[in-house]
């Protein structure tokens, strides 16, 4: 049975709405909150805008890097205009398409080398992940080193307290392991066999059998490209760095002194983990929920979590609004003719949700 894409995308907005009501109904003083809004320091939420954007061009950095290393030859600043139109999707298309297809959607009719931007994009994401969830574990591991937070009141673990600091630690260092195993499985060639062989004696997936061979030998690229990996992972880490600034600016620019940069280290990784997952446009609610959640969890009052995930959903949104121009003015998704067999819409398809042209 076909998905409506229009139904979904209603149910997800039905949600992320319904659980921002939820936590607002939940607030002690929902009027203190928005005179705290209202009075919030100007210049300190410009300068989040700023900081969101360089994390937003830095990932295209890393995308570059990544290419370079499979000697795929695209401009960076073709590659910014991919990924600020893949940010732009991933608000405010979730239920149709994600922004990882927009980019190698354009990146494969840009370049007509298809298993070569899957790869790329595949890997750009596992090891950004890592880089999250790896920030999170060492931070975490730190706090709890330095002395656990002030305990929650009696009202903040009534209102949402989800977790404590030793399960996001001990969570975050597993997920860190599941991530480097899954990398690491990726680039061994042993594995790849396995599943070719897998396939290759499976009837009802032979078909997929010269797709897999061809995204295998593009992820083969990345076996020995150590400089590559080294420079991307630490391109990941600073994209950490500079998101966790971002939050840092938008709580402190609502309640000065209010939460310390350790405590946003543990907490925006999380974030940002969560919201890779399109249960509503651009995390709306989900991230409200998480932030207030784990704001609990570092000592901190769940209503200032509500918040700063408003605000980051504003800045996310505000930040991703050029995308719009770039995909309207055709420069954020290729008319390049697609290479064949891609597993991408096939020339003559639009991406869903494109402008008739």
């Amino acid at each position: 049975m076909r998905k409506n894409p229009l139904l979904v995308n209603g149910l997800k907005i039905g949600a992320g709405v319904g659980l921002l009501v939820f936590l607002y109904l939940r607030l002690e003083d929902p009027e203190l909150l928005w005179q705290q809004a209202l009075a919030a320091d100007r210049r300190m939420l410009l300068l989040a805008l700023v900081t969101h954007s360089v994390a937003v061009a830095l990932n295209g950095l890393k995308w570059h890097v990544l290419l370079r290393a499979q000697r795929v030859d695209v401009s960076l600043r073709r590659l910014l205009a991919f990924q600020w139109t893949a940010i732009f999707f991933d608000n405010f298309f979730p239920a149709q398409v994600g922004g990882d297809v927009v980019r190698g959607y354009s990146l494969a009719r840009e370049t007509r080398r298809t298993a070569d931007a899957a790869a790329s994009v595949l890997i750009d994401r596992i090891t950004g992940l890592t880089a999250f969830m790896l920030a999170t574990a060492l931070a975490s591991t730190a706090m709890a080193w330095t002395g656990t937070p002030r305990p929650a009141t009696p009202q903040e673990l009534t209102f949402l307290r989800f977790v404590d600091l030793e399960l996001i630690r001990m969570g975050s260092l597993g997920a860190s392991a599941v991530l480097l195993v899954a990398l690491a499985l990726m680039l061994s060639r042993r594995t790849k066999r396995w599943v070719e062989r897998a396939i290759a004696h499976l009837p009802l997936l032979q078909r997929l059998l010269p797709l897999w061979q061809a995204a295998a030998g593009a992820i083969n690229a990345y076996r020995h490209a150590y400089p590559a990996m080294f420079l991307a992972g630490l391109i990941s880490g600073l994209i950490v760095g500079v998101t966790s600034i971002t939050v840092w600016l938008l709580a402190n620019a609502v309640q000065p002194n209010s939460i310390d940069f350790l405590s946003v280290l543990v907490i925006n990784p999380i974030i940002g983990f969560l919201t890779v997952i399109p249960l509503s446009p651009g995390g709306l609610g989900v991230r409200q929920v998480a932030f207030s959640a784990l704001f609990v969890t570092v000592g901190v009052s769940p209503a200032l979590g509500f918040l700063v995930g408003l605000l980051q959903q504003v800045v996310t949104y505000v930040v991703s609004l050029p995308g719009l121009l770039l995909w309207i003015r055709g420069q954020g998704i290729s008319q390049e003719p697609v290479a064949p067999s891609s597993g991408y819409p096939p020339p003559d398809s639009p991406l869903p949700g494109s402008p008739v042209r």
